[in-house]
């Protein structure tokens, strides 16, 4: 026997594995910018800068690669999917800034017009080229591109039901719709896209696909409410100044009866310009005759993601950190967190992140 016993291999825990792949993906979209050289020497530069400097979007890499674990056992087969679904989400988010009037003389660093310009690229023709280089059966890239366009397609929907949409001539189910599409349609795609090339040549028509696509649109949905609802902690409330139908407020307009509905929409209609009534009509939000249906909702969705990750990943490592990510859009949520007033705690999940004294919460990256 030596002297010397061997010690055990230690393997990386999934989290750690996740940071080590994170830098391949960056260096894979660099790839496809270089791809770019020198034929379109106007464009590279400034899609080179959006993909470098545009703001990013929580799980917009992680989520795709963890699936592809879950399903599959590795992550760095999926990061061509990571990084189709992180330039979806570059572009999308500089839409959603023009829109929401967040753009100065520069935009990340950039001419907007220029910039704007790059994303139509970013979002839509970078993904298709970088979907059509990979070496997988024609079928199965077939279907990895019908996922991506119908996610590009069914969020352009929400995007613009969202822009339409009236808080006052909308139902709670039509926002519901809204959110599907806009947010969980692209979670869907990402998720979809990872199971798919996961299973291999089998992917093309295998039905765990779809339902890995539930999953995904389930934690789109959460990181939705869990977006809406970090603007109204913050005290910005963006959403209430825009007359943004958010499900919350819809939900307000729609349950409130008389005089409750009245003064409802009559602080909505001085929203832009007071931020007293936004602070008000904030409060009526968070009445428990409102939240409580709310926190219901929430509690089922929250729940039915984590029944899709036990049905579809029961002993894979990587289901663990995707059962957190879960946890995690509903960690700062009225779910989670009890508002002030009487209604209390909902859920025994630990607190989120502090916000450090003397500094308001801010919203995530995803704002769309």
């Amino acid at each position: 026997m030596s002297p010397h016993p061997r010690s055990a291999t230690v393997r990386p825990s999934p989290e750690a594995r996740l940071t080590e792949v994170f830098p391949q993906v960056r260096q894979y979209l660099a790839g496809l910018l270089d791809d770019y050289r020198p034929r379109y020497a106007y464009l590279r530069p400034t899609l080179e800068r959006l993909v470098t400097h545009g703001r990013r979007t929580p799980l917009e890499c992680a989520l795709p690669l963890l699936v592809h674990g879950a399903v599959e056992g590795t992550l760095e087969p999926a990061v061509p999917v990571a990084g189709v679904h992180a330039l979806w989400w570059r572009a999308a988010n500089t839409f959603d800034d023009v829109s929401d009037g967040d753009v100065g003389p520069r935009l990340y660093g950039g001419d907007p017009a220029a910039v704007m310009t790059a994303a139509l690229e970013c979002g839509y023709a970078l993904p298709l080229r970088a979907l059509a280089a990979l070496p997988v059966p024609g079928p199965l890239r077939e279907r990895l591109t019908a996922d991506f366009l119908d996610g590009w397609t069914a969020a352009c929907d929400g995007q613009v039901g969202d822009i339409l949409g009236s808080p006052t001539g909308t139902s709670p189910e039509e926002v519901l719709t809204v959110y599907r599409h806009k947010s969980g349609s692209v979670y869907a795609m990402a998720a979809t896209m990872a199971a798919r090339l996961a299973l291999g040549a089998d992917g093309a028509d295998d039905p765990r696909a779809a339902a890995w696509g539930e999953f995904g649109q389930a934690v789109g949905l959460l990181a939705q409410f869990r977006n809406d609802e970090d603007d109204l902690r913050s005290g910005h409330n963006e959403d209430l100044g825009n007359r943004t139908a958010t499900y919350l407020l819809v939900h307000l307009l729609h349950s409130a009866t008389g005089a409750a509905r009245e003064q409802a929409v009559e602080l909505l209609g001085r929203a832009a310009d007071s931020a007293a009534d936004r602070r008000r009509l904030a409060a009526m939000m968070f009445d428990p005759d409102v939240l409580v249906p709310y926190q219901r909702f929430l509690a089922d969705v929250h729940q039915r993601a984590h029944a899709l990750l036990d049905t579809l990943a029961p002993a894979s490592p990587y289901a663990a950190p995707l059962h957190r990510r879960v946890d995690d859009e509903v960690r700062t949520t009225a779910y989670a967190v009890a508002p002030a007033g009487p209604l209390g705690a909902h859920c025994t999940l630990p607190p989120g992140p502090a916000v450090p004294p003397g500094r308001a919460q801010e919203r995530t990256g995803q704002k769309v």
